[in-house]
């Protein structure tokens, strides 16, 4: 039975809570624990002998157009395939039969089909979680988290300003309701966006005005670890939804959405400001803020600018892929290495290149479900060829008759690439067990910030006295 009719026999119960974890020691054995099969093509090339390339040069030859996002590896070698036989014949995981067939074992069997199920139960959840509903809901909750903080340490501080910009974030769920009406409700996508942007840059004329009023009217500022605290958590909450909301965009063609990821990347820009203008103020360089402000306004006129002239473009000619977020660094960085790697290694015909990402992404969706395109379903070999001819257009690639060659800077995209991938193989061995660091970093933040708050009087009496 082929690895993907396995699928059939899941229910959705079965995928929500996906394998039992004592089921995962297998797993968790050749990848460690922290570490899932959709971070290399390990799993892929054990799944390919599950439904029946027993040959290594077949191995070879199917494995070389694969194609996942979830992993630094630009393009699997032939190399890399006998590293990964020789990996599994070690770990008993395969065995060559008298006849020079490559078979699975019980135990190689039982893992390829558990990767397959955690990769079915991660896309799973991973589909909610990058979904519109999730996304509004998530923006919603932000708001009034952020608001209230903010609401409550003005209060406390007695604070004006710090009260202002709570009650300003609460207006912002005015923008929840347009995309939420104007763009799901009555399917007037392009009219949600323009009325987003329209904020946005009425943002930016508040900014200019308050910028230019307090450099004209230079009064203290008193930096609070309250008030770093507040920014901080602006700063990650606001750069997470950006991520969010420019992934999902892209994902589901949401043009509304893409432009809000624009909002909340400008939300970011001004918790960067005033953290900035803080720290210049405990030093009594107090215009610093003012001054940091209209730079952030001026930002923000030129990406509201942009999207706009891109909306006035009639409905023909508009092309959603032209509004440029985030999330295409995702898409375009994982697809440019591909591309430049496939170029590389001799397949330099346009029409070649264009099919093999084809059927390697078809592979990629086989094994990995979501992870092959990071939930982007229409990632296709037209989004491929677009991005061919941005690289031609951007001097990586030169076009000669019906070849295509790699320029210099080209080569230097492409050894950058391999030179971040090397580190991240290397680094994924030397770490063998041990879990990843992500975890780690977030726990070390999260107890700083309430040492922060715990010693938030005696800082804010030293800051006072500098």
């Amino acid at each position: 039975m082929p690895l993907a009719d396995l699928k059939s026999r899941y229910s959705k119960k079965e995928l929500r809570r996906g394998p039992k974890r004592e089921k995962w020691g297998i797993v968790e054995e050749i990848y460690g624990p922290g570490h899932e099969p959709h971070t290399n093509y390990f799993y892929g090339f054990l799944g390919m002998i599950y439904d029946g390339c027993n040959r290594l040069e077949e191995l070879k030859e199917k494995m070389g157009d694969i194609f996942i996002s979830s992993t630094n590896q630009l393009v699997v070698e032939p190399q890399d395939i006998e590293e990964y036989f020789q990996s599994a014949k070690m770990r008993k995981l395969i065995i060559v039969n008298k006849i020079g067939k490559i078979e699975l074992t019980a135990k190689g069997r039982e893992m390829v089909e558990l990767c397959y199920a955690i990769n079915l139960h991660t896309s799973y959840w991973m589909r909610i979680f990058f979904s519109e509903r999730t996304v509004m809901i998530g923006t919603a909750l932000f708001l009034v988290i952020l608001s209230l903080l903010k609401i409550i340490t003005g209060l406390q501080l007695g604070s004006q300003g710090m009260l202002n910009e709570g009650f300003e974030n609460l207006t912002d769920l005015i923008k929840i309701l347009v995309i939420v009406i104007v763009s799901f409700k009555l399917n007037k996508d392009k009219l949600a966006s323009v009325i987003i942007i329209s904020l946005m840059l009425f943002t930016g004329i508040s900014l200019i005005w308050s910028g230019v009023n307090a450099l004209i009217n230079l009064s203290e500022i008193a930096p609070t670890i309250q008030a770093y605290i507040i920014g901080f958590v602006s700063i990650v909450l606001n750069s997470g939804l950006m991520v969010l909301k420019s992934m999902v965009g892209r994902n589901s063609g949401n043009l509304s959405l893409l432009s809000d990821s624009k909002d909340s990347q400008i939300n970011a820009y001004i918790s960067c400001g005033v953290l900035i203008g803080l720290t210049f103020a405990i030093f009594k360089y107090y215009f610093v803020d003012a001054v940091i402000g209209i730079i952030i306004a001026f930002i923000i006129f030129k990406e509201g600018i942009e999207i706009l002239r891109e909306l006035a473009t009639k409905e023909e000619d508009f092309d959603i892929t032209e509004i440029r977020v985030f999330a295409d660094n995702i898409y375009d960085n994982r697809l440019t290495g591909y591309l430049l790697a496939n170029i590389r290694r001799g397949f330099t015909n346009r029409s070649i290149l264009i099919d093999k990402f084809q059927q390697g992404l078809a592979l990629g969706r086989l094994y990995y479900e979501g992870f092959a395109d990071f939930f982007y379903e229409n990632l296709s070999e037209g989004v491929a060829e677009k991005h061919l001819n941005k690289l031609i257009e951007g001097g990586f690639i030169e076009e000669l008759d019906t070849d295509l060659l790699l320029t210099n800077k080209g080569l230097k995209s492409f050894y950058k690439a391999k030179a971040k991938e090397f580190d991240a193989r290397a680094r994924d061995i030397y770490e063998g067990f041990n879990l990843r660091r992500g975890p780690i970093y977030c726990l070390i933040i999260l107890l700083t910030l309430i040492l922060l708050t715990l010693f938030a009087n005696e800082i804010n009496n030293w800051l006072a006295n500098l």
